[in-house]
């Protein structure tokens, strides 16, 4: 067996969440849907720029299932959103544990009532409530609520999680013991490797290798024959996902661990991630990879400004070193059930190829320092510990488009993460001084094509500010378009309680920011859906009187545009 040499004697072991299988209330839990369950997705899995801190139950791909509370306690918060969860609840349980039901359609009598009381006092669709402990009380397998689609939800499921009520950190519900079955192994499909600084190299390269794999039923290998040799500081890197029986959905695999001969050098367990964490997601996963390739490739190495407490048992943040010693590494990756898959591959020391230094273009940023870039049209400030490693950061103008208000400013590339948020200055082109407030910068791809718009306002001079979490192409545009707004239920409609009138609304500059509805002068309840764009009225005997009646909506864009429609009804309950 030969020894595995380390950068250093130094011997580092980053502690995971501190607690096993064993701790957790097995069967405290019931199942909060009456239907066999199966996982559409599963805790840990890599999302954009966050852990999914739950698990996504399926529903048959249909609305409107009955959700039950998975033991008694009280509603501890109500949330309404048109983002992340849309309409959730928090139950509060005797033992220390709170469960949270999302995506839902709607909520029982008692709790839609308490929460529908809250929207007409803020008037506002959107409201976070927070009732008193034991105010509204649920009995285990109380109907709480409808499952639905609402809120950030790519289709009708229900999103559950488990978290510790005194800090409200997600916990792995499947160790919980919900009688979900798993005897399928995880499939790994990618092991990469990186030279980590500018004199390490893989086959002769200062590029990372990218190495689809072959194999099943939990034993995969490299395709042969392949020769792998590296020298200097190395770090690996494995794309694996899990599925579960009954289910075609890929999910996240619940633990990986290297052995570099025989070291384990790295072990992650999906056990917990607070919430406060989970955007270091960014520099656990390879970023690039994951948004050029879609290959969510996780690397076994800690990158230095890596807060993540998900790991253990790593040696010198996961690194190994290519000197004397060729090294034989393992992969095991686990689901929550056990089902484990392995890869076993030899790298050799590299002896043969030339010594190079890996150049680079560009200021150092150290990852954590204040950094400063000013030039004449831009001024980025990137406040220490934004990064999570160093950049060598460049910065260029390209000429404007028709329809841009500054050059195309390319901030470093679209492919380096960030962790908080940075100030950017752009110095504005030509534009009509009085329409200064309908300006708005826009993050761009490749292809100048519009990301998302970003925000932000003119500061002193001709000079533009907006804060920005995203690197890569940004640029500043004019918004004078107001919202559009179609009636899709037509005029002069005759309605009964909970029939809907519907409307489409859009914006395709700044974005949608208000929208309010009211029938004869007096606000209204309405939703919206931002994937559809669809924004409703739905009757209800309680606010409107039998008769005729005049609905108008107003709608406003995040530039302050604003429109309106008018519409009449007669309704009949």
């Amino acid at each position: 067996m030969r020894k595995l040499i380390l950068l250093t004697v130094l011997f580092m072991s980053l502690s995971g969440f501190g607690q096993n299988r064993a701790d957790f209330p097995v069967d405290y839990f019931d199942a909060p849907l009456d239907i066999p369950l199966y996982l559409a997705g599963n805790f840990g899995e890599i999302r954009s720029n966050h852990f999914h801190a739950g698990i996504d139950l399926k529903t048959q791909q249909i609305e409107g299932l009955n959700v039950k509370a998975a033991a008694k306690g009280y509603v501890s918060r109500i949330k309404v959103s048109l983002y992340g969860y849309g309409k959730a609840i928090y139950i509060a349980h005797p033992n220390g544990y709170t469960t949270v039901y999302a995506h839902l359609k709607s909520f029982n009598e008692e709790i839609e009532k308490y929460i529908r009381e809250r929207q007409y006092n803020q008037k506002s669709f959107e409201v976070d409530a927070y009732p008193k402990p034991g105010e509204l009380k649920i009995d285990r397998g109380e109907v709480i609520a409808l499952s639905g689609n609402t809120g950030g939800s790519g289709g009708p499921h229900l999103h559950f999680e488990i978290r510790k009520t005194d800090n409200q950190v997600p916990v792995n519900p499947l160790l919980f013991n919900f009688g979900i079955k798993d005897n399928i192994h995880p499939i790994i499909k990618t092991v990469s490797i990186y030279p980590l600084n500018d004199t390490s190299l893989v086959n002769g390269k200062t590029e990372p290798l990218h190495i689809a794999v072959r194999g099943r039923n939990g034993k995969y290998h490299l395709p042969g024959p392949l020769n792998l040799t590296a020298r200097g500081v190395i770090g690996f890197g494995v794309e694996t996902i899990d599925k579960t029986n009954g289910s075609h959905n890929r999910c996240g695999a619940y633990s990986v661990s290297l052995i570099a001969d025989s070291d384990t050098i790295y072990n992650h367990k999906m056990t917990a991630i607070p919430f406060a964490l989970s955007r270091y997601i960014n520099c656990h996963i390879d970023y690039e990879q994951t948004h050029k390739n879609r290959r969510r490739v996780q690397k076994s190495y800690i990158e230095p400004n890596n807060k993540l407490s998900i790991y253990n048992d790593v040696k010198i943040n996961g690194k190994v070193f290519f000197s004397e010693y060729d090294h034989e590494l393992t992969y095991t990756v686990d689901d929550a059930y056990g089902n484990n898959s392995q890869i076993q591959f030899s790298v050799k020391v590299d002896t043969s190829s030339p010594s190079v230094k890996k150049k680079h273009k560009g200021l150092e940023f150290l990852y954590y320092e204040d950094n400063i870039y000013e030039s004449e049209n831009a001024k980025i400030e990137i406040p220490a510990y934004s990064l999570y490693k160093n950049l060598y950061f460049q910065h260029k103008a390209e000429e404007s488009r028709n329809g841009m208000y500054t050059a195309i400013h390319h901030i470093a590339d679209l492919y380096t993460p960030l962790h908080d948020y940075i100030d950017v200055y752009l110095k504005t082109e030509d534009f009509p001084t009085e329409k200064g407030n309908k300006l708005y910068a826009v993050s761009l791809d490749e292809n100048y094509e519009v990301i998302s718009p970003e925000g932000g306002g003119l500061t002193s001079g001709s000079w533009f500010h907006f804060k920005t979490r995203s690197l890569g192409p940004y640029t500043v545009m004019l918004d004078e378009e107001m919202p559009g707004i179609v009636n899709l239920s037509g005029s002069d409609r005759k309605i009964g309680k909970n029939e809907t009138i519907k409307f489409k609304i859009e914006d395709e500059g700044s974005g949608i920011n208000t929208f309010n509805g009211y029938v004869d002068g007096e606000w209204i309840l309405m939703e919206y859906d931002r994937k559809t764009n669809e924004f409703w009225l739905q009757a209800d005997d309680e606010k409107i009187t039998p008769g005729k009646h005049e609905l108008k909506v107003i709608v406003t864009d995040k530039v302050g545009n604003r429109n309106s429609l008018k519409t009449s009804f007669t309704f009949i309950p």
